[in-house]
C-alpha cells in the first residue's frame, strides 16, 4: 500500500497540481488523513524546494499549522513564486446512508453541506487565481457502499487504484492524455456557440438551451498566467450551464444516487419551463421532497454534464454515492445552483439574471448516462451536430 500511496502523492504533485520550484503548497487535512498529508508534503518539498504547510483542521476549524521544510537551508532555496492549495477529502467522512430529520433539513445549512448538497457560493469578484485541488482519500465506509459489506481493505485499494490508474507509471501519461482529449472536445463544443441541446434516453427526451454568455467547462483548468492544473481527478465530463427557464420534457435516472441519507432509485422527472413539475421514485422520494423544499429553484434544471458511458469510472462506480465523483462516473443532469467555471463576463446579480442562471442554495446531480443516451446540439445558425450516441462522445462530428 505504501507504494500505491507514494504513487498517488506523485500523481497529485506531478500531474494534478504540476508543482514547480518556488511553489508554496498549503494542504488542508482533518486528523484522519494527516499521515497522507505528511507524505504528500514531504514529496512536495522535493519538487518545490520550499516549505509546505499542513493546516490541520477539525470540522473546518484550524487546530494546528505544521510546516514541512525541504532539506536545503533557507539561503539556498529558490524565491517563493506563488501559492498552491489543496484539500484532502476523507471519503469516509461522508454520511452516505446515515439518516437525518427530513422535516427540518430545509432550514439546516450545515446538514445540507454535510451531505454535499450545497451549491457553489457565488463570489463573482473572488474567484481562485492559484492552482488548487480536492484530493480524495479512500476508506472502508466508502468502499462498503460500492462493494458490499464483505469488501476488504485490499478490495478498497484495488477499486481506488483502478479509478486513479495508479497501478503503474502509466497513470501519469493517462491523465495528461485525458486532459488533452477533454480540452479538444471543449474547444470544439465552445466553437458551436450558444446551443440548444436535445437529449434522448430510454423512454424519455429533454431539451434545453445553454445559458447566455456561458461556456462548456471541465477537465484541465488554465489560469490567466497559462499555468494549468486539475482541480479534481478523475476527469471524464464536460459540463454546460443551462438557461434556467428553457428545459422541457422528461428524464429518468439511469442508476441509484444518494440524497440526504437515502438511496434514490428509479426516479422520473417531468420538466416545464426549466422547472421540475412532477417526479416519482421507486425509493427515496421523501428525501427528494425534503431537498426540493429548500427554495423555489431547487427543482430547476441548471446544468448538463456529459461523460462517456464506457469508462472505468462508469463501470466501477455503480451508483452515485459521493459528490466528488458525481459528474465523472456518468452523464448527469444538475438540479439547483450553477457552476462558477461556466461563467464568462458575469460580474453581478443582474448579469446572472440576464443569463437566467439558477441561484438555488442547493444542487443535486441526477445520473442519466447509459448506453441509450444520445445528445444533439443545435446552434443558433441552424447547424445540427451529434455530440453523443449510445452514451459515447462522437468525436468525428465535433469538427
Amino acid at each position: 500500500m505504501e507504494t500505491l500511496l507514494t504513487r498517488y502523492a506523485r500523481l497529485v504533485i506531478e500531474v494534478q497540481l504540476k508543482l514547480q520550484e518556488g511553489d508554496s503548497l498549503s494542504i488542508n487535512s482533518e486528523a484522519s488523513t494527516l499521515a497522507f498529508a505528511r507524505l504528500l508534503a514531504q514529496k512536495a518539498v522535493m519538487a518545490t524546494r520550499q516549505t509546505a504547510t499542513i493546516v490541520h483542521t477539525n470540522h473546518g476549524k484550524v487546530v494546528d499549522v505544521i510546516p514541512i521544510e525541504p532539506v536545503e537551508k533557507e539561503i539556498f532555496r529558490p524565491p517563493v513564486q506563488g501559492a498552491v492549495m489543496c484539500h484532502i477529502v476523507d471519503l469516509d467522512e461522508h454520511p452516505y446512508l446515515t439518516p437525518t430529520n427530513l422535516s427540518t433539513v430545509a432550514n439546516e445549512v450545515s446538514i445540507l453541506g454535510k451531505y454535499g448538497l450545497l451549491a457553489d457560493p457565488v463570489f463573482l469578484d473572488r474567484r481562485i487565481a492559484v492552482p488548487w485541488a480536492n484530493i480524495p482519500y479512500p476508506g472502508p465506509r466508502w468502499a462498503l457502499q460500492l462493494l458490499g459489506a464483505q469488501a476488504s481493505e485490499e478490495d478498497m485499494w484495488k477499486l481506488f487504484t483502478a479509478i486513479y490508474r495508479i497501478e503503474d507509471e502509466h497513470a501519469f501519461r493517462f491523465w495528461e492524455e485525458q486532459g488533452n482529449l477533454l480540452a479538444y472536445r471543449k474547444q470544439k463544443l465552445n466553437k458551436q456557440g450558444r446551443c440548444m441541446l436535445h437529449m434522448v434516453g430510454d423512454g424519455w427526451q429533454l431539451e434545453a438551451t445553454m445559458a447566455k454568455d456561458t461556456i462548456w467547462a471541465g477537465g484541465r483548468q488554465t489560469l490567466a498566467n497559462q499555468r494549468s492544473f486539475f482541480s479534481s481527478l478523475p476527469v471524464q465530463a464536460l459540463h454546460a450551464a443551462l438557461d434556467g427557464k428553457s428545459a422541457k420534457g422528461t428524464f429518468t435516472s439511469s442508476r441509484p444516487f444518494y440524497v440526504l441519507g437515502q438511496e434514490v432509485k428509479g426516479a422520473q422527472f417531468t420538466v416545464e419551463e426549466g422547472l421540475v413539475t412532477d417526479y416519482t421514485a421507486e425509493t427515496g422520494g421523501d428525501a427528494l421532497d425534503a431537498l426540493f423544499s429548500v427554495d423555489d429553484d431547487a427543482k430547476r434544471v441548471s446544468e448538463i454534464a456529459l461523460a462517456d458511458h464506457d469508462t472505468v469510472e462508469s463501470h466501477s462506480l455503480g451508483k452515485s454515492i459521493h459528490p466528488h465523483f458525481a459528474r465523472e462516473m456518468a452523464s448527469v443532469i444538475i438540479l439547483g445552483g450553477f457552476s462558477l467555471d461556466n461563467l464568462t463576463t458575469q460580474q453581478n446579480e443582474e448579469d446572472l439574471e440576464e443569463s437566467a442562471l439558477c441561484t438555488s442554495l442547493v444542487r443535486v446531480a441526477i445520473p442519466i448516462g447509459d448506453s441509450h443516451l444520445s445528445v444533439t446540439i443545435h446552434s443558433e445558425d441552424g447547424k445540427e451536430v451529434s455530440v453523443m450516441e449510445e452514451g459515447i462522445f462522437t468525436e468525428e462530428e465535433l469538427v
